[in-house]
């Protein structure tokens, strides 16, 4: 049925390649644990076998993100042969689910980062919402920084960006690009084929009105990669985590994030 499943993800034009096999080695993952609790069927499945699934998962010290991950995975699947087969299952799977709000520093690994920008690329919209992803990814910029970063802020050739422009409570800072973010950039400037000043931008071209705008359309896209709905901190956290693992001092990670005191990343020493 796991099978059947990813052939169905692969006809559905909103699920990418990429996100149907992080799909698939989630549901291997699950009926390798089911296997072990000896359940071989899939109407043998309940409200139980799915929490205890998450239980272990945490017992064995996955990272919650990665838990809620799967756990989503989980119950997409299920959902899926409760509709769409000729098994019967006695409960909904899904219901909402929330993620606790720890006091932990939240991040996403490579695997889960690259899961995020898995969405297909088939209009305008679908550009800008990867163009930002990658930024926040790739500088720890801001969602209210980035709706103040001017075309003219954006040097594709050097692949460079400023940030901390007038306006911002962040310091000004030089950052450079991936090649991924320069050409998703570039794809996305192309696209849009308008003289408004703003690097990024709402419907008819408009400058982005609120920060919570660009807040759902990341939502969106975690919704439509089955992860959980993240914040703009989070990828923050993704890229200053990142840096650190590339060998950059407390100092260093001031600089890049833009903050003017270095109290504010104590957080990020255990990271060292």
């Amino acid at each position: 049925m796991i099978a059947e499943f990813s052939a169905h993800l692969e006809e559905d034009p909103n699920t990418s390649p990429r996100t149907a096999e992080f799909y698939e080695a989630d549901l291997k993952e699950f009926a390798r644990f089911l296997a072990e609790r000896s359940v071989a069927q899939v109407e043998d499945v309940g409200v139980g076998e799915v929490m205890a699934f998450r239980n272990h998962l945490l017992e064995v010290k996955r990272k919650r993100f990665t838990v809620y991950r799967k756990d989503a995975a989980v119950r997409r699947f299920l959902d899926w042969v409760r509709t769409s087969s000729d098994a019967e299952l006695d409960f909904d799977p899904i219901e909402p689910m929330h993620q606790p709000l720890d006091q932990q520093i939240t991040f996403l690994e490579d695997e889960e980062a690259e899961q995020l920008l898995a969405f297909p690329r088939n209009n305008l919209d679908d550009l800008r919402d990867a163009a930002v992803i990658r930024l926040m990814l790739g500088t720890g910029v801001t969602v209210g920084e980035i709706r103040g970063i001017l075309k003219s802020d954006l040097d594709l050739d050097a692949a460079q960006i400023q940030l901390g422009g007038p306006g911002s409570h962040l310091a000004p800072r030089a950052l450079r690009l991936s090649e991924e973010t320069v050409e998703t950039l570039r794809r996305y400037l192309e696209r849009r084929g308008d003289e408004t000043p703003e690097l990024i931008v709402g419907r008819a071209a408009r400058p982005v009105a609120t920060s919570k705008s660009l807040q759902n359309a990341i939502w969106k896209r975690c919704d439509q990669v089955s992860l959980p709905r993240i914040s703009p901190m989070v990828l923050r956290h993704t890229f200053a985590i990142r840096l650190l693992k590339r060998g950059a001092t407390l100092i260093e990670l001031k600089e890049a994030l833009g903050v003017r005191d270095t109290t504010n990343i104590g957080v990020y020493k255990k990271f060292l």
